[in-house]
């Protein structure tokens, strides 16, 4: 009787031993099956394997959502983690509301952070965020008769070493082509990046050694005391959307070298109503179904030009420590003299910028800012 019951009791210790072992093999394989399927699947199965394998966090991959309106023009895919990471977002907008609130994000901070290679039409905003306006033109016009371009933002987790942002541009050109299609945009698709081509983030020179640059407004006109001998950072690409000129104060005794003077930027195609850069004022940019037209205040100018038959804007404003005060120093509002003063600089700065980025691009129409 004893040895009955020894046997079974090895039996079903054997038993419980081989079902704990397909469990354990059960579990070790699922997750790298999931982790190959959601790959494959995510994003209509159009993210390239070794790209997505760049950008992608450590960790398991949770799950991937998608949605498609193609009569509201908007498409949407992302990827996480099981810790709901974002490993890859897309979202792209034609027309309508979400549009206008993802436009109005841009205006919040210094966009670009990164100029892109070869013409892209966009730009690297911030943490690892490019946006791509391709054209649309199977899906008709804007209401103000402008080619209508589609807006494509692609998000790929804080990419930051050069592969990753190389991985990452590629990813955001493969997918506004994928989705400029399934939206039946028509137009010829967005070259591939060459091999390694990341976006610029422009580089910082001397204000005297910006003659002949893209920002050589700042050599050619008056500037502030303080960025006499600052720096200008630039970053404007040939046939980029958004190009931005940065004079820096120059180095303060404590070593403070970050301080913007003044703003040029450039903004070509429909940009939304409510775009508010920093430093430009209370009220947004003559942008979008706003007035397109010269403007001019304390605040900011603004010329208008048309560039390959779309609507192009310059501005020229003061960097949010403009005019500088020290800590605990008490505001003293301008005198009418120092108001008409900035107005007269920001006009010069805006109509030397105009002109020369007209020239360049080869534009017409340009209308600038009268006197104050």
């Amino acid at each position: 009787m004893e040895s009955w019951a020894w046997r079974h009791r090895k039996w079903l210790w054997s038993g419980t031993c081989a079902v704990l072992v397909l469990v354990v093999v059960g579990f070790s394989v699922r997750a790298p099956v999931k982790d190959w399927w959601l790959s494959r699947e995510a994003c209509g199965g159009e993210l390239p394997g070794e790209d997505l394998r760049t950008v992608r966090p450590g960790g398991r991959l949770g799950e991937e959502r998608e949605s498609f309106d193609e009569s509201g023009g908007q498409y949407h895919c992302v990827l996480v983690t099981d810790r709901d990471k974002v490993v890859v977002a897309v979202d792209a907008y034609l027309d309508g509301a979400d549009r206008e609130k993802e436009l109005s994000f841009v205006g919040d901070s210094y966009p670009p952070q990164g100029v892109l290679p070869g013409g892209l039409p966009g730009f690297e905003f911030q943490n690892s965020l490019v946006y791509l306006m391709p054209e649309c033109p199977d899906r008709g016009k804007g209401e103000d008769g402008d080619p209508r371009r589609l807006l494509v933002g692609t998000w790929t987790y804080f990419a930051e070493s050069r592969e990753e942002k190389a991985a990452m541009l590629r990813l955001a050109v493969r997918m506004t082509n994928v989705v400029t299609e399934k939206l039946g945009c028509g137009g010829k698709p967005l070259p591939a990046p060459e091999d390694g081509a990341v976006p610029d983030p422009g580089k910082r020179v001397p204000r005297a050694q910006t003659r002949g640059t893209a920002c050589s407004a700042f050599a050619t006109t008056r500037v502030p005391a303080e960025g006499r001998d600052g720096k200008v950072r630039i970053a404007v690409a040939d046939g980029g959307m958004v190009g931005r000129c940065t004079l820096y104060a120059e180095a303060a005794s404590d070593g403070d070298r970050h301080r913007p003077l003044v703003e040029l930027t450039s903004w070509r195609g429909d940009w939304g109503v409510d775009v508010r850069e920093m430093g430009s004022g209370p009220d947004p940019m003559p942008m979008g179904d706003g007035p397109w037209k010269p403007e001019l205040t304390e605040d900011r100018a603004w010329a208008v030009a048309r560039c390959d038959g779309e609507r192009t804007g310059f501005a020229a404003h003061w960097g949010d420590d403009f005019p500088y005060r020290e800590e605990g120093e008490k505001y003293v509002p301008p005198t009418e003299a120092e108001r008409n003063e900035r107005r007269v600089l920001l006009r010069e700065y805006v109509t030397a910028f105009a002109q020369d980025q007209v020239r360049r691009g080869g534009c017409t129409e340009l209308r600038l800012p009268t006197g104050p």
